[in-house]
């Protein structure tokens, strides 16, 4: 059925992630406003100290106008002056200076327009003509500042800048106080969007834990069944979003493979019994057939030299038959039988099959040799077995040469050994190192070396049942080596 956007992970999914971003930024935003708000208090009050800087500095210009003025008509002295030349040399650059600093502020730019006029009355009207007068008329001077008019002008000057100097404190305390205000305003909103948005998070956490994390390992916890073989399990898929159909397709994509798996097994049941019961039905006719095969060629001796030779091929035939039969049947078995699950010593199993071989072995003039190998689980027949296939094959594809067999093993992770059985044969070409695990494939004909074609086959299905594997390699200084894994017994 149609998934309505209501209900749809990836709608809901895109709304709270919106909604969290939008929160974040939101925060991020009032964070930085906050951040500039305080910045720009600390530069406001930055100027305004400099500002009342500049006009100490001004002031000070002021006053060394007086000082020098007085000091020149008290004294006459030429030097005295200095302190009013250079008030009046370096005062105008003053001035510009904290024109520039007060800003657009209109009560501090009337301050300083009242300052700045406050001083050129001084100079002119004041401090010029005296100084004229202390030129011509030393005495006249003298007397005439000794009036308090030239002080009076100068605690004007002061008044206004201490005016001007008030005025710059008050802007800057203001300022202080509502960049602070804003700053904490901006900090409360910035951690109340932060708790909201971490709060946010943890819902959105619980719930994808609780509506899409956990419907997953659900259906991870079934794969995984599944892979291990169980087709029964099933997962809840009541939901109609995107995670109920994908539940509903695991269910529907498990019972198809349950159905096909158990048509599957059916059928390999039935063509195991078939070669079951055909290997075990062919055996007596071909015994009776080399019986009678092996009588006539007693019978003929050499007087019929053409019959006896007939007679002789019917005898390798059948019992070429007989051995392929035998291993047919033997490699039925492996696929039908469940291995024990006991302690083997790997000693005992492969001394076992090299005393099977005996025969091949000495005709073969053959070394073979064993490492100390461990205990592991498992079902110790099945396992001579399989050593009994490998040793054999060793020694039979030898080319000629005097075969060398070595078993060996080692550590192949915790619980698993890796068992090789390497040889000095012929050895074995890349491409075919997996298909001669594949029954009835060979790589030689008849006419070279014997065999049916299935020993390989059985290993494989016998180390499979212990739940390892087999495999072939070919060895850099000749040879194959032979690998199979197999669990370790505890201890």
């Amino acid at each position: 059925m149609p998934t309505r956007i209501s209900t749809s992970i990836t709608a809901r999914t895109l709304l709270v992630s919106a909604l969290l971003g939008a929160l974040l930024s939101a925060s991020f935003v009032l964070l930085v406003v906050a951040v500039n708000d305080q910045r720009d208090a600390g530069r406001l009050a930055l100027s305004s100290q400099q500002a009342i800087t500049a006009g100490a500095q001004l002031e000070k210009s002021v006053n060394s106008l007086e000082t020098g003025l007085r000091g020149f008509v008290a004294s006459g002295k030429a030097e005295s002056l200095a302190p009013y030349n250079a008030g009046r040399r370096i005062y105008p650059g003053q001035l510009r200076r904290l024109r520039g600093m007060v800003g657009n502020d209109p009560i501090e730019v009337t301050q300083v327009k009242r300052i700045s006029e406050a001083i050129d009355d001084y100079i002119s009207f004041w401090a010029l003509p005296l100084l004229a007068i202390a030129l011509d008329r030393p005495n006249a001077a003298r007397a005439i500042i000794v009036n308090r008019n030239g002080r009076q002008r100068i605690a004007q000057i002061r008044n206004s800048f201490n005016a001007l100097y008030a005025r710059e404190r008050s802007v800057a305390r203001a300022r202080e106080r509502r960049a602070e205000h804003r700053t904490k305003l901006g900090r409360a909103l910035g951690i109340g969007g932060a708790i909201l948005a971490l709060g946010l998070s943890a819902i959105v956490a619980f719930a994808l834990r609780r509506f899409i994390l956990r419907p997953v390992e659900d259906v991870t916890r079934a794969t995984e069944a599944v892979a291990g073989g169980d087709l029964t399990v099933r997962v809840r898929s009541p939901r109609q979003d995107e995670l109920g159909r994908l539940g509903r397709a695991f269910n529907a994509m498990t019972e198809q493979l349950q159905g096909r798996t158990s048509d599957l097994q059916r059928s390999n049941r039935d063509l195991e019994d078939y070669a079951a019961v055909a290997s075990h039905d062919l055996q007596g006719p071909l015994a009776t057939i080399g019986m009678h095969a092996e009588l006539l060629q007693r019978r003929l001796g050499t007087e019929k030299e053409q019959e006896a030779m007939l007679a002789e091929r019917i005898v390798t035939s059948s019992r070429s038959m007989t051995a392929l039969v035998r291993d047919l049947l033997a490699y039925s078995r492996a696929g039908n039988a469940k291995p024990k699950h006991e302690r083997v010593a790997l000693d005992d199993v492969v001394t076992r099959a090299i005393d099977n071989l005996a025969a091949p072995i000495a005709e073969s003039d053959a070394s073979v040799g064993t490492d100390p190998l461990p205990d592991v689980m498992g079902d110790g027949a099945m396992l001579a077995q399989v050593f009994q296939n490998l040793i054999g094959n060793a020694v039979k594809f030898s080319d000629g040469t005097q075969p060398v067999v070595r078993v060996r093993a080692e550590p192949d992770g915790e619980h698993r050994v890796r068992v090789s059985v390497e040889d000095s044969g012929i050895g074995i070409a890349p491409a075919e190192a997996d298909r001669i695990f594949r029954p009835f494939h060979r790589l030689h004909g008849e006419d070279r070396y014997e065999g049916s074609g299935i020993g390989l086959a059985i290993c494989r299905r016998v180390v499979e049942a212990h739940g390892g594997r087999i495999w072939a390699e070919a060895r850099p200084e000749g040879g194959t080596a032979f690998r199979l894994t197999l669990p370790l017994a505890a201890g």
